[in-house]
């Protein structure tokens, strides 16, 4: 599914517990790159994939913003025209934006696809 839901506010003190944000909706390839990346760029461990749970969970403060522009660079997301916000079992407000694939990736996927009707020999010419 094409869509990714980060959930959690890290840099919202006024919450008596804020144990982070959830990246959802990452395949593992696109998961280690966001755990990388960002662990890499800020020389500390801020980030953390879980396999078993398919997802990103990122504990550092203040991270939010270099989480939404970290995905839209590297995996080519966009941010959906609203984010939304929900409250939790302890009636504090926790947010979350969606994002989905940005254009140019959807239109790479289709011309794979178109790319069955060519010959072996095309095939041949494309390896040389």
């Amino acid at each position: 599914m094409p869509y990714i839901m980060i959930m959690g506010g890290l840099s919202a003190p006024h919450l008596s517990k804020d144990e982070g944000a959830t990246v959802y909706g990452l395949k593992k390839d696109e998961r280690a790159s966001v755990v990388r990346e960002l662990n890499t760029s800020l020389g500390i461990t801020a980030a953390v994939s879980s396999d078993s749970e398919k997802t990103v969970r990122v504990t550092q403060k203040g991270m939010t913003l270099v989480v939404v522009n970290r995905l839209h660079s590297l995996l080519g997301y966009d941010v959906v025209s609203h984010s939304m916000a929900m409250t939790n079992a302890n009636r504090e407000l926790v947010s979350f934006t969606m994002y989905k694939k940005s254009s140019p990736n959807s239109h790479t996927h289709s011309h794979s696809g178109t790319s069955s009707h060519k010959p072996h020999s095309h095939g041949n010419v494309v390896n040389l």
